[in-house]
């Protein structure tokens, strides 16, 4: 098995079948037809579907979703009898766009509901003891949680107890064979909810799941004349904020993820409270998810990871420019200070795994005594990333109580394995997506946690890179790039093509002005072509350099996605390399 200066096995797709000479009929591209199958497309009508993805043959019946009718049902009683609403939202980008729907939504039409962001660190996550006080103390008769709540099942029920009512609209996986006692529990991951055919629904974040409510509730309000004496909101003009909790929750980016994301960017309208960190990142415009999820979303992450996740929500609410650009200074402010914080617990979580021999085992479990709480998720995904296998990072208090956070790799559904852990009474609380997940556990079980990783994670972890197509370097990279075109946006589930160039020979290798990255040009075995590429971040990557200075007097395999560039033309960003075969 040959392996790449990443260590890494790369997969080649199949050769030419059925299925690609029909896709070859619809998208009029060999290329783009071989790319498609290799990502598992299969039909016609599954890749019309995908790409010719908008919101209108995408979003479906929001009545569809099971409780949504009862949740809009309750919410309008509530605005029709002026009961007192509290939106319960999270700490993070999710959390956060979620509760900015809900909040700029009722206030539009003339509604004003109380709102609480729960702190991470004294809350926790989900519909907290403090969240209930705060509905009391706000005298709320109706709380509408968003991106949690499905879980919260004893929670619910002691607010129930105190006349507080729970409209629910959440995706994260129903743990329980039971739900919470809710008016309504709107969510695409319910167990008992069927998916809705080429919207993927399933994959709806917590914002996304709010848009289709606000849907269905505009719908209500229209056919009960509530818009009699008022303008009817377009919901469109909240697409961007939609569009943000998709990327940066990194759903996958099919059905109503991708007609959503593809109208933002083409679009071109942000809100105020996002036009004022573009101008902070120095954004003239939005042209990519990674502008949104790079840029934008860590800045709002930032405010709950150190302990202020209020004011993240207060610039998506903020509608004075100055006001507006302030907020948005401290959340580059708070950006800085989780790079600090993060950069220090990630080395020492290295020197952990290093001195215990921690990447041993089946999956990563690392813990410290008062690690910040708020970039162990992001330090777990890194770890993930260089060790490639699941990934437990759990910060205890003097107390003995653990929060972990875990990153997972394709194959292991974390959710899955924490509900285990959690009927097996290992953690006390714990959930989340296939790939992301939270947990709650005691120090005294931190043992039995380890021995539950060895026995429960099943299977081979074999690093691997996916090769979509095999290039020259005689290859236009530019009409490459405008053939594979038709799937944008990149993101989860629809990633950049990985392209392949083999045999060939470094000609040119040098590091960037700043020293951060390498920059080199490469031609065929036989000098033929000249394809310009680089590698990013080469500090982190010391081993790859070496490798690749080492080698630069052979021929070598290199893989990466295209760079388009307008003004540069477009180059190679490169992912991976090897010797070419005949030098092994």
């Amino acid at each position: 098995m040959v392996t790449s200066f990443c260590n890494k096995v790369w997969n080649f797709p199949a050769q030419d079948n059925e299925n690609v000479q029909e896709i070859k009929s619809i998208v009029r591209s060999n290329l783009l037809a071989k790319i498609l199958v290799n990502r598992g497309f299969k039909e016609a009508g599954e890749v019309n579907a995908f790409t010719n993805a908008t919101l209108r043959n995408t979003i479906p019946d929001p009545s569809l979703l099971l409780d949504m009718d009862n949740a809009v049902e309750r919410v309008i009683m509530a605005i029709q009898n002026k009961q007192n609403i509290m939106i319960l939202g999270d700490y993070d980008v999710d959390g956060i766009t979620s509760t900015a729907l809900m909040v700029k939504y009722l206030r539009l039409i003339g509604i004003n509901p109380k709102y609480y962001i729960p702190n991470r660190f004294s809350d926790g996550y989900g519909v907290s003891q403090n969240a209930i006080s705060k509905a009391l103390e706000n005298q709320s008769e109706l709380v509408i949680a968003v991106d949690s709540g499905t879980n919260s099942i004893y929670e619910i029920e002691e607010a129930k107890q105190h006349g507080v009512e729970f409209v629910i609209l959440d995706h994260h996986m129903q743990l329980s064979n039971k739900l919470p006692q809710a008016t309504a529990v709107v969510n695409p991951n319910r167990h008992d909810q069927s998916e809705i055919k080429f919207s993927y629904i399933k994959h709806l974040c917590a914002a996304g799941v709010v848009f289709l409510f606000l849907i269905a509730l505009q719908r209500k309000l229209k056919e009960i004349g509530f818009f009699t004496s008022q303008a009817i909101p377009n919901l469109l003009d909240y697409a961007d904020i939609v569009a943000l909790g998709t990327l940066c929750d990194v759903m996958e980016l099919h059905g109503v993820n991708r007609a959503i994301v593809k109208y933002v960017l083409t679009n071109g309208e942000y809100s105020l409270g996002i036009r004022s960190l573009m101008s902070l990142f120095n954004l003239e415009q939005i042209t990519s998810p990674e502008d949104l999820s790079f840029f934008i979303g860590p800045a709002i992450n930032a405010a709950g990871r150190v302990g202020e996740p209020h004011i993240a929500l207060n610039l998506l609410l903020e509608e004075d420019p100055v006001r507006s650009q302030k907020i948005a200074m401290c959340l580059v402010e708070f950006n800085q200070q989780r790079k600090s914080i993060e950069s220090q617990l990630l080395a020492d979580a290295m020197n952990k795994i290093s001195t215990q021999n921690l990447d041993s085992t089946r999956g990563i479990c690392v813990y410290g005594e008062n690690w910040n709480e708020g970039v162990i998720g992001i330090v777990a995904g890194k770890l993930k990333d260089k060790f490639q296998k699941p990934t437990f990072v759990i910060s205890f208090s003097e107390n003995g109580i653990g929060k972990g956070s875990a990153r997972s790799v394709n194959g292991i559904h974390l959710g899955q394995f924490l509900q285990k852990a959690n009927i097996a009474g290992i953690t006390s609380a714990g959930g989340g997506h296939a790939l992301a997940g939270g947990f709650s556990i005691q120090k005294d079980k931190i043992e039995e946690f380890q021995q539950f990783i060895e026995t429960q994670i099943e299977g081979e972890f074999i690093n691997e890179l996916n090769i979509d197509y095999t290039l020259t370097a005689m290859s236009d990279l530019d009409t490459i790039y405008e053939e594979i075109s038709p799937l944008e946006p990149f993101g989860k589930g629809i990633e950049k093509p990985i392209f392949c160039f083999k045999r060939v020979k470094i000609t040119n290798i040098r590091q960037s002005k700043s020293g951060g990255h390498l920059l080199l040009n490469f031609s065929g075995e036989f000098g033929n072509g000249n394809i310009r590429a680089i590698l990013f971040h080469i500090n982190s990557k010391k081993e790859f350099v070496a490798l690749l200075e080492k080698n630069s007097d052979v021929l070598l395999d290199i893989a990466g996605t295209i760079n388009p560039s307008l003004q540069f033309g477009s180059s190679i960003i490169i992912e991976d390399a090897r010797v070419s075969s005949d030098y092994i």
